[in-house]
C-alpha cells in the first residue's frame, strides 16, 4: 500500500481541497482493513475517493484520505457459491476503484457490457454508485440498479458481504474467509447508496447485459412543441430513423434534451439526442461511426474553454446566441457504435471546467414542466436586471424508479433536471443558488454529487424525501457506530440525527 503525508488533495473541478493526515493507495482488500483499523486507532476519519468528479465534498475527510485508484481489477466470480439460478446469468466482479471507462474496455473484450452509464465515464464505479449516479432512459436503472452484491469494510476492519433478501449467493455455500454474508433488503437497499457513510466498498458484483450497439439521432425543435410531446406522452412514442439506406421505426431507448433558457427569436431551442438499440450494421461508414466530428474536437480544446468564458464574463450579451449556436451545430447527427462508446457524451475538458445542480421530479407529474419554465424566468431575470447570463443550458433525462433508499428516484420513475454552469463564470454561485431555491421550492430532489449547498442543516426536508431515512440512519450506525466514516458533509446534512 503507497502511503503519503503532506498531500494536497482536490476534487476534479479544484473547487474543494483537503490535505489529510494520511493520504493511503490501498492494493488489496486486506490493505483496506489495515487503514480502517489504524485510522480506529488513531482517533482520525476516513473516508475512500475516487477520481473526484463530485462536484460537492461528498466523499473527502481531513483524516485519512483513502484513493481506490490501485483497486482496479476484474475478479474471478466465485459461481460456486452462487444459487444455482445465477449461476448461468451474466455476471461480473469488480474492485471498487476501477473507473467507468476501463470496466466498459473489460467488458467489451467479455462481450458483455453495462445496461446503463451516466454522460461520463471518469469516475470510478464506487464513486459513481455511492452518490446515485445515473444515466438516461426511463425503463432503465441508475447504476446502483445494476449492483448485486457489494463487499464492504466497516468498522473494526469487519468485512460483509451484502446482498438483497433473495440475494444471488447460496448461504450453504458461502465461505469467504473473514467475511460475512448478510442478506437482507433493509440493510442492501440502505448500503448500496450511502454516500460513504457506512464504510469502504471494496468490491461489486454487477448485472450485465450481452454486447450491444445502440443509434443516436440527434434533432433540433422548439420548447413549446417538445413540452406538448413531454405532457402528453408522445416524444416517447416509436421514431423513424435512416438505416442502412432505408427509413425505420423503432422503440426509443432513451431521451436527453438540452433547452437553450435564453428566447432567440421568441422561442427556446431544444436539442433532442434520441437512441436506439440496434444490430451491428453489416456496413459502417465513417461519419456514422463518429459523433460531429468539429465539435468533439473543439469540447477536447482548452481553448475553446478559455474563449468560451472570455464571452461570458466580458461579453455576456453573446451568451444566448452561443448557446442557439452550439444546439443547432448538432441537428440531424447520427452516431452508431458499441453501446459503451454512444453513451459515454464527451466534452471532458468543457466538463471538467464546469459544475452544476441536479433535481429529480416524478416523470408522471408536469411538475417538471412548469419547473423548466420558471428557470427560463430566472434567466431572463438576472439577464435582464443584473447582466448576468447564465452560460449553460438546462437538461432534462428520465431514470426508472430504484428500491435504494437514499436514490432520489426511490420508488418513483424520474426527470432529473440539470443545471450546469462554467466554474469560473463570474456570479457563478448566484446563478447555482437561484437554480436550487426554484428545485428546493418545488420539490424536487437533489442528486448527491452535485451542488447542494442550499440543502445545508434542510434535515425536515431530507426525512420528507426519503420515508426509509430512518431505517437508513440505523444501518449507516450499525456499521459505522463511531462515525469514522462521517465527514464535513455528512454532517452539514445531518445524516447522523434522528
Amino acid at each position: 500500500m503507497k502511503i503519503s503525508k503532506r498531500v494536497t488533495w482536490s476534487n476534479k473541478i479544484k473547487k474543494y481541497k483537503v490535505h489529510p493526515l494520511k493520504y493511503l493507495e490501498p492494493e488489496s482488500y486486506q490493505d483496506v482493513v489495515a487503514a480502517i483499523r489504524e485510522a480506529e486507532q488513531t482517533g482520525a476519519r476516513i473516508r475512500a475517493v475516487g477520481s473526484g468528479h463530485s462536484y460537492s465534498d461528498v466523499a473527502i475527510t481531513d483524516g485519512y484520505l483513502v484513493n481506490m485508484c490501485r483497486l482496479c481489477r476484474l475478479l474471478p466470480l466465485k459461481k460456486e457459491q452462487l444459487k444455482a439460478a445465477w449461476q448461468t446469468q451474466p455476471l461480473v466482479e469488480v474492485e471498487a476503484g476501477i473507473t467507468v471507462e476501463k470496466l466498459n474496455k473489460q467488458l467489451d473484450k467479455q462481450g458483455v457490457a453495462l445496461i446503463n452509464m451516466g454522460a461520463i465515464d471518469n469516475q470510478t464505479i464506487s464513486g459513481a454508485i455511492a452518490t446515485g449516479t445515473h444515466g438516461a432512459g426511463r425503463h432503465l436503472p441508475a447504476l446502483s440498479g445494476l449492483v448485486r452484491s457489494m463487499v464492504l469494510v466497516a468498522a473494526g476492519g469487519k468485512t460483509y458481504r451484502i446482498e438483497p433478501t433473495d440475494g444471488i449467493t447460496d448461504p450453504s455455500q458461502h465461505n469467504e474467509e473473514d467475511i460475512t454474508l448478510i442478506q437482507d433488503d433493509d440493510t442492501f437497499y440502505s448500503v448500496v447508496v450511502s454516500l460513504g457513510c457506512t464504510g469502504i466498498i471494496y468490491s461489486y458484483v454487477l448485472a450485465v447485459v450481452p454486447r450491444y450497439w445502440l443509434y443516436e439521432n440527434r434533432s433540433v425543435d422548439m420548447w413549446f412543441k417538445v413540452k406538448e410531446k413531454l405532457a402528453n406522452g408522445k416524444m416517447f412514442d416509436d421514431y423513424f430513423i435512416k438505416l442502412n439506406g432505408k427509413d425505420v421505426k423503432l422503440p426509443v431507448r432513451s431521451i436527453f434534451i438540452v433547452v437553450n433558457p435564453f428566447k432567440v427569436k421568441g422561442e427556446h431551442t431544444c436539442m433532442i439526442t434520441r437512441t436506439f438499440e440496434i444490430d451491428k450494421p453489416p456496413r459502417w461508414r465513417l461519419k456514422d461511426g463518429t459523433r460531429a466530428i468539429l465539435s468533439s474536437i473543439l469540447s477536447r480544446v482548452p481553448l475553446t474553454f478559455y474563449l468560451s468564458l472570455f464571452v461570458v464574463n466580458n461579453i455576456p450579451r453573446l451568451v444566448p446566441r452561443m448557446l442557439e449556436t452550439s444546439i443547432k451545430a448538432v441537428r440531424d447527427a447520427t452516431y452508431i457504435n458499441k453501446s459503451y462508446k454512444v453513451l459515454f457524451q464527451g466534452f471532458e475538458y468543457i466538463a471538467s471546467q464546469g459544475h452544476g445542480s441536479e433535481f429529480a421530479y416524478d416523470r408522471h407529474q408536469t411538475t417538471y414542466l412548469e419547473v423548466m419554465e420558471e428557470i427560463f424566468d430566472k434567466v431572463a431575470q438576472l439577464a435582464h436586471q443584473f447582466k448576468l447570463y447564465p452560460s449553460s443550458a438546462p437538461t432534462i433525462r428520465f431514470v426508472k424508479g430504484s428500491p435504494a433508499y437514499l436514490t432520489p428516484e426511490y420508488q418513483t420513475d424520474v426527470c432529473y433536471i440539470g443545471n450546469p454552469v462554467l466554474v469560473r463564470q463570474k456570479g457563478a454561485s448566484l446563478i447555482l443558488n437561484a437554480y436550487q431555491d426554484i428545485h428546493l421550492a418545488r420539490g424536487g430532489k437533489p442528486h448527491w454529487g452535485k451542488i447542494t449547498n442550499r440543502l445545508d442543516g434542510e434535515t425536515e426536508l431530507i426525512r420528507h424525501w426519503y420515508p426509509k431515512f430512518e431505517t437508513w440512519r440505523q444501518t449507516m450506525l450499525q456499521f459505522n457506530p463511531a462515525g469514522t466514516f462521517l465527514n464535513g458533509f455528512a454532517e452539514r446534512m445531518r445524516l447522523d440525527e434522528p
